[in-house]
């Protein structure tokens, strides 16, 4: 997985077209045993056209396959009407260094030279078929463990399922949806119920930066003919999937939120230097917290009562001790004198340089949120705490994407809300940061996007 370093290299791949067209969107984990070991699935049972014998990127897409069409002959009928039909033109594996053309079918769906086919995995609806480079994947699974595999077999047959539930949408409404089915199936696996792939929850946590891998490019336009969204709209769209099922994702319309947007057309990059973004999301927070508790938001009635604002502060060892005793942390909400207290060189600043400015407030927000909790009689010190900390960061990040934060004090870039879900999974896991939580990465993310989907009403406050 990239290191916290990497993240804006990825980011510079991304907007150097790396990735122009095709359908990936998937999350990496990492398959292992789940209480019972699985087994390979034959060729019988699924046929692989132009597969290498004994290869193992085409071993893993064989397995995920059987499992994938196991889960939607079991589940389409719930969701849909009629029988999931298998896919008329099947399922094909190609290397652009060894595929000779001749081996492949005629149609709308090949083209005639293989290196066009090359660094993709796609569902083509005209021949009904799913192609793969398997020499691109087998790089991916040195990145990203091969869950991947089973992960982007899972999107592309969930384009074969919107093709015969007949749901035509926008590609961004077409790909999350895609995605989501990807992670309804996951949970699927995580409950014990495929033959030949296993995952652990916990697998998933390191392999949700994937995203970063196939989300479009910052600034990218959600009205693209071949849009996916962002490494949030993808991310959410999973879990939404992983946590509500397959209804869920059938339900996706333009009406979503998308944080998608077309560099230019939305606020610029705001923020600035370091110090003006930590001033910033002292300001930021305060007003959010002062509008939520005594004017509200659209759909969201005022919660009541006043803020007295904590005093954010830097501070650095002893300094990060509330009581004067006990561990330092990096982050934190100190009962004790009411404030917010950050340790600048070993986490905000590198933080700032390593992912962005939004992240900074991110982080900012859970202890924040922590003092509005306790001043409301709240507890500050367990799981529920810290899910109800992030979810309202979350809910902020929704109010400033939609507009809603009086006196415009922050606009949301393209990139931001991105920024968030990665400093979750790469910082607020870490014990200094997010002390005894137990909350995975994965969970995490997903209370900032009941916030962020959801608004305030989610967030237990």
């Amino acid at each position: 997985m990239p290191t916290p370093a990497a993240v804006r290299a990825l980011a510079g791949l991304l907007a150097a077209g790396l990735l122009a067209g095709g359908c990936t969107t998937v999350v990496a984990g990492a398959a292992a045993p789940a209480g019972t070991m699985p087994t390979d699935a034959t060729d019988a049972e699924v046929e692989i056209h132009l597969a290498e014998e004994g290869d193992p990127t085409d071993r893993v897409a064989r397995n995920a396959l059987a499992d994938v069409l196991a889960y939607w002959e079991e589940t389409y009928p719930q969701e849909f009407s009629g029988t999931f039909r298998p896919l008329s033109g099947g399922f094909w594996s190609i290397d652009p260094d060894e595929t000779d053309p001749a081996d492949l079918p005629g149609g709308a769906c090949f083209a005639d030279d293989v290196d066009e086919l090359a660094d993709n995995a796609y569902y083509c609806g005209e021949d009904d078929v799913v192609v793969y480079d398997r020499a691109w994947m087998a790089g991916l699974v040195r990145d990203y463990g091969p869950f991947i595999v089973a992960e982007i077999m899972a999107h592309e047959v969930g384009h074969a399922v919107q093709a015969r539930a007949g749901l035509d949408d926008p590609s961004i409404v077409s790909e999350t949806q895609a995605e989501c089915f990807a992670g309804a199936w996951t949970k699927w696996v995580v409950t014990g119920h495929s033959e030949h792939v296993t995952v652990r929850p916990k697998e998933l946590d390191p392999s949700l930066l994937g995203y970063l891998y196939f989300g479009d490019a910052v600034g990218s336009s959600p009205d693209a003919e071949d849009a996916h969204g962002s490494l949030f709209d993808q991310l959410s769209a999973f879990q939404e999937g992983y946590a509500d099922g397959p209804s869920a994702c059938t339900a996706f319309d333009e009406s979503r939120v998308y944080t998608a947007q077309e560099a230019g057309r939305g606020p610029g990059r705001g923020g600035g230097s370091y110090r003006a973004v930590v001033d910033g999301a002292d300001d930021v927070l305060a007003g959010f917290w002062d509008q939520a508790l005594a004017r509200g938001f659209p759909g969201t009635a005022p919660l009541g009562g006043s803020l007295s604002a904590p005093h954010v502060r830097a501070a650095d060892g002893s300094g990060m001790v509330c009581s004067g005793e006990g561990a330092e942390l990096d982050l934190q909400y100190c009962p004790e004198d009411g404030s917010v207290r950050y340790d600048a060189s070993d986490l905000l600043e590198p933080v700032y340089d390593d992912v962005g400015d939004f992240a900074v407030t991110t982080l900012l927000g859970l202890p924040y949120a922590m003092a509005v909790r306790e001043q409301r009689g709240l507890s500050v010190d367990d799981p529920e705490a810290v899910t109800s900390a992030v979810c309202a960061t979350g809910w902020l990040a929704r109010e400033a994407h939609l507009g809603r934060l009086d006196g415009a004090r922050l606009d949301i870039s393209p990139g931001d809300v991105d920024e968030a879900a990665v400093v979750l999974l790469q910082y607020a896991t870490e014990p200094t940061v997010v002390p005894d939580s137990g909350l995975s990465g994965f969970e995490l993310v997903d209370s900032f996007r009941q916030g962020f989907v959801d608004g305030g009403g989610a967030c237990g406050l």
